[in-house]
């Protein structure tokens, strides 16, 4: 099958055999058989920082719809960037297995290249293609609004993927000052336009100013929880990250005392033998810090990082914890630094859940406060 458009669906994760310039047989000169060649077998993978690339495999040899392909080179290495070939017809042999065996050593070398497990799945998502850049598909052309602002369309490079929107860095600067510089982190949604069209935007414009009373006792941040669960749209999302990136929040922890004290309280305790009530109105005084342990929660395989909005929220899982309040940033960086891998932070787990996945603390921690 012959194909003329090298859109990287065609090529990515794919075998196929492009014309032998004179350019390129110079740098494959030391590929097996290239005298003989007039054709290249090639496969497509992505580096993000370069683009859709090809590897070259082997040479081979072309007659009509006929292909014949050498050994490849174990001394050379050599890639071609898309938008060289992009104008070039090319043979199709999609996810080819007798390929995949034959040259599997030069296919390893590729491995470096894969991406995360979200980055890869963004690359299956068709309704984006519209918008991505045609080199590097890891690219989209978004479009950043504000209120009283022009429309303004940037490059994002995509980093993860939420339940709702999709996460990305910024690859230039934008010529308004909407509040995100290049480098920085947004979180950006999909959808059609009046035209049918599917578009990418990121709505910057800001929130109404709170106080820091309004937030003081956890109800607002519980109802906008409770807002997006039940209608799980962009304005309902961001709201509740700006409430939760101003609120002080509660941590489930567990007190640990350091050795010395734990060796006076056994003492304490073997002291009193079997009459153990004689504790009872006793006090003890540490003479070393206190740790506070954060409690972890486990759902499967997963790990999540518990807080809530008051302690009433807790409910009788709190009963076996003492309770620390904490400004939620620095929750997060509680967090950031948990010996676990943790897959997020969870808000209020028993009552109204809401999960903040660890790919999108950095769009919190960049998140402008509302307090006024």
């Amino acid at each position: 099958m012959i194909y003329k458009n090298t859109g990287f669906r065609a090529l990515y994760k794919n075998f196929c055999a492009f014309p032998l310039t004179d350019k390129y047989r110079e740098c494959m000169k030391e590929y097996p058989n290239i005298e003989q060649a007039n054709c290249m077998l090639v496969y497509g993978y992505i580096d993000t920082e370069a683009g859709l690339t090809l590897e070259v495999l082997a040479a081979g040899y072309q007659e009509d719809d006929s292909y014949r392909f050498f050994d490849g080179s174990d001394r050379t290495r050599f890639f071609i960037r898309v938008g060289a070939v992009e104008n070039e017809e090319f043979g199709y042999f999609g996810d080819n297995e007798d390929f995949r065996k034959r040259y599997a050593e030069k296919l390893d070398m590729i491995k470096d290249y894969a991406a995360d497990e979200e980055v890869e799945k963004s690359r299956e998502m068709g309704f984006l293609d519209g918008s991505r850049h045609p080199h590097y598909p890891d690219d989209v052309q978004v479009l950043l609004v504000r209120e009283g602002f022009n429309t303004e369309a940037c490059w994002v490079r995509i980093v993860g993927l939420g339940e709702h929107w999709i996460m990305g860095t910024l690859l230039n600067e934008p010529e308004q000052a909407f509040g995100y510089h290049i480098g920085e982190k947004i979180a950006f949604f999909v959808q059609e336009n009046a035209d049918k069209e599917v578009i990418c935007y990121s709505d910057m414009t800001p929130s109404k100013k709170l106080t820091a009373e309004d937030l003081a006792d956890g109800t607002m941040l519980k109802a906008a929880v409770k807002t997006f669960n039940e209608e799980r749209t962009e304005p309902h999302f961001i709201e509740v990250l700006e409430l939760l990136r101003d609120s002080y929040v509660w941590i489930p922890c567990n007190a640990v005392l350091g050795e010395a004290d734990i060796a006076a309280m056994q003492k304490a305790i073997d002291e009193a033998g079997d009459d153990l009530s004689s504790m009872v109105g006793q006090t003890f005084t540490n003479t070393e810090n206190i740790r506070m342990v954060p409690d972890i929660l486990q759902n499967g395989n997963d790990f999540f990082f518990p807080i809530f909005s008051s302690c009433e929220e807790m409910g009788e899982y709190g009963q076996g914890f003492s309770k620390v309040e904490k400004h939620f940033m620095e929750a997060l960086t509680m967090a950031v630094n948990n010996d676990r891998d943790l897959k997020g932070i969870v808000l209020n787990a028993f009552s109204e859940p809401f999960i903040l996945d660890k790919e999108i603390f950095d769009i919190v921690q960049n998140m402008k406060s509302r307090i006024e």
